[in-house]
């Protein structure tokens, strides 16, 4: 696979009027072209502030990110971010609301219109086009952000804790709605999440970090049947093991501050 996105020595700092605080420090990784990556840690470790460095909306104090070896500030096109919350404007169709992406930058083309109404065909949501958000569930608000997000054809998409406000039954249904778009068009993905089933469920690599300032603990590679649906990973042989040794990793971190 090739390496599409390097963080290289990265760090950040945050000023306020009386002091500075080192929130991440001299972090290091490749993502490579068709991974699904979760970032797990403590709370408040600064999982949030990666995610915004790789989208170009912060930028690192020091050290380099790069998209195809150029700044990634020069290739933010090429970048998707899907929020925690989905963000739908209620007051617009969903329709509407998927396309606002093409609408911002002018490139509702007869060609983008196009590939989007084919998103929301192909993915389940042709008969909701005219609904708004208030009128269909979760799950399908989710699949809703997804497809707006995919709207402007990103190489990589950046999922911040997408599934966290949803009940554990829809979780579920739509971690694997999610994970089944994603390979379906051959994204690379890199996913912020506190929860370790769900990262395991759906990552082939997940990096672990310590709390603030954060490094990184550890990368575990996975190499998990890309055909399994995350539903499906959750009950294969050694899935325990993988979590036992993710929460060790996390838990020793916290001892180590108590």
């Amino acid at each position: 696979m090739k390496g599409i996105l390097k963080i290289q020595n990265v760090s950040l700092n945050y000023q306020s009027e009386i002091a500075e605080t080192l929130a991440i420090k001299n972090i290091s990784f490749e993502v490579d072209e068709g991974d699904f990556i979760s970032i797990i840690g403590p709370s408040g470790c600064g999982k949030t502030s990666i995610l915004s460095m790789l989208a170009g909306l912060i930028s690192p104090s020091s050290g380099k990110i790069l998209f195809k070896d150029s700044d990634v500030k020069n290739s933010l096109k090429s970048i998707g971010y899907m929020l925690q919350k989905d963000e739908l404007f209620p007051w617009r169709t969903i329709e509407k609301n998927i396309l606002l992406p093409l609408e911002i930058k002018k490139n509702k083309s007869k060609e983008s219109i196009e590939f989007v109404r084919l998103l929301i065909e192909k993915y389940g949501l042709k008969e909701f086009i005219k609904a708004y958000p208030s009128e269909i569930s979760g799950g399908m608000k989710q699949r809703a952000a997804l497809i707006r997000t995919l709207a402007t054809s990103p190489e990589i998409l950046l999922l911040d804790e997408p599934f966290s406000a949803l009940d554990y039954q829809t979780k579920l249904s739509v971690c694997d709605d999610v994970y089944s778009i994603i390979k379906q068009e051959h994204k690379t993905a890199i996913l912020v999440t506190h929860d370790i089933s769900e990262a395991i469920s759906m990552s082939d690599k997940i990096i672990v970090l310590s709390k603030r300032p954060a490094e990184i603990l550890n990368i575990h590679k996975y190499n998990q049947n890309p055909l399994l649906s995350p539903l499906k990973r959750r009950e294969q042989r050694g899935f325990g093991k993988k979590f036992e040794t993710l929460w060790k990793e996390l838990n020793y971190e916290d001892k180590q501050f108590k």
